[in-house]
């Protein structure tokens, strides 16, 4: 069984993250994403995946943090980017229940496993520029 390549995005926005609800399971978050195409690359999955579920053009990001992770039937290469300035208002294309959170609200209960070690890693970075940066965005490419 071979991996399946993901692109995720961390839309964040000074202390809130855009997540989504109900894309797999109607109870689970999820920052949107998706797989990469036959012939795409996750930065090009990345860009194709947000444009599709959340109506924006990404403008500034960068690589955050990568994941393997195995469910029973499938393995999953997770790919996160964070996200801070894009053109467009993220909304739900696909009719999925969305919202803004602040990031120190994020409970990993609420979120797939994979998820976990992510919501920790994004709670630190994000609280660590809040403190340390004037300028949120110097952290982004």
């Amino acid at each position: 069984m071979s991996y399946i390549k993901v692109a995720i995005g961390l839309i964040v926005n000074k202390n809130m993250v855009y997540i989504t609800k109900g894309k797999y399971k109607k109870n689970i978050w999820e920052f949107p994403g998706g797989k990469a195409e036959k012939n795409e690359n996750i930065i090009q999955a990345l860009k194709r995946e947000l444009l599709e579920e959340v109506g924006i053009i990404i403008l500034k990001f960068r690589f955050f943090k990568y994941i393997k992770y195995f469910y029973s039937k499938k393995k999953l290469k997770l790919y996160f980017f964070l996200i801070n300035q894009w053109k467009g208002r993220p909304y739900s294309r696909e009719g999925y229940f969305y919202r803004w959170t602040f990031f120190y609200d994020l409970k990993t209960s609420d979120f797939p496993p994979a998820n976990y070690s992510v919501i920790t890693s994004l709670k630190k970075t994000l609280f660590c520029s809040n403190i340390f940066y004037k300028n949120y965005s110097d952290i982004f490419y």
